[in-house]
C-alpha cells in the first residue's frame, strides 16, 4: 500500500480536495444531475493562484481524471475495445482504493502526532 508523508499544508489540501472529488464520484448516483453540475462546478474551480497554490500531486490526480475521460469516450467511439477498458479500471480502482486508505493514514497521523512541549517564559531572574 502506498504511504504519503506531508510537511506542507498545501499537500494536505491537495489530498482533502482529490478525496472529495473520489467521494463524490463513489456517491454520484445518489445524485440528480443538477446536484452533480452544482458539485462538479465547486469542485473544478481553479485557485487565485494555482501554480502556488496546487500541489504536485493534485495535479497528477487531475491529470489522470482526464485521460481516464478520454479512455472512457474512447471505448464509447470504439477505439478501445471493452476488455482493454474494463483492465484499466481494475488496475486503476487498486490505486483508487491504496490512494483513500493513503490519505486517511495521512490524516490519522496527523491527528495522533506529538505535539512538542509548549514552553511558557516565566520571567528573568
Amino acid at each position: 500500500m502506498m504511504k504519503l508523508e506531508t510537511t506542507n499544508r498545501q499537500d494536505w489540501q491537495g489530498f482533502s480536495r482529490i478525496l472529495e472529488v473520489m467521494s463524490f464520484i463513489d456517491e454520484v448516483d445518489n445524485f440528480s444531475p443538477e446536484e452533480s453540475r452544482e458539485i462538479m462546478e465547486k469542485l473544478c474551480q481553479l485557485p487565485l493562484c494555482p501554480s502556488e497554490t496546487m500541489s504536485m500531486e493534485e495535479v497528477v490526480f487531475w491529470a489522470g481524471v482526464a485521460v481516464g475521460m478520454q479512455l472512457s469516450q474512447h471505448t464509447e467511439e470504439g477505439s478501445v475495445d471493452p476488455d482493454t477498458a474494463e483492465k484499466v479500471l481494475v488496475f486503476s480502482s487498486l490505486f483508487e482504493h491504496s490512494t483513500k486508505n493513503a490519505i486517511v493514514d495521512l490524516a490519522l497521523g496527523e491527528m495522533e502526532a506529538p505535539r512538542p512541549p509548549s514552553y511558557q517564559k516565566t520571567g528573568s531572574r
